[in-house]
């Protein structure tokens, strides 16, 4: 899967961070995050995924922010 250049020009990467849910319990989350300017993508919960699937997952939600953001960018 591609992955479109932050908006700053930059490639980004996909990171993985323990955080804790509001119930309490600790869940990963994936996400991509670009290590020029620190734009976030959305965060995407691995419960209920395996890792290659939360990864698509957070690239897929990358890639469509990205898209909102340039729209007129192939």
């Amino acid at each position: 899967m591609r992955k479109r250049h932050c908006t700053c020009g930059a490639e980004s990467d996909v990171r993985s961070v323990t955080r804790r849910a509001p119930d309490g319990r600790e869940e990963i989350v994936y996400r991509m995050a670009c290590p020029v300017c620190g734009q976030l993508g959305p965060a995407i919960a691995a419960t209920g995924k395996d890792e290659a699937t939360a990864i698509a997952a957070a690239v897929t939600a990358w890639n469509e922010m990205i898209a909102r953001l340039r729209p007129l960018e192939d």
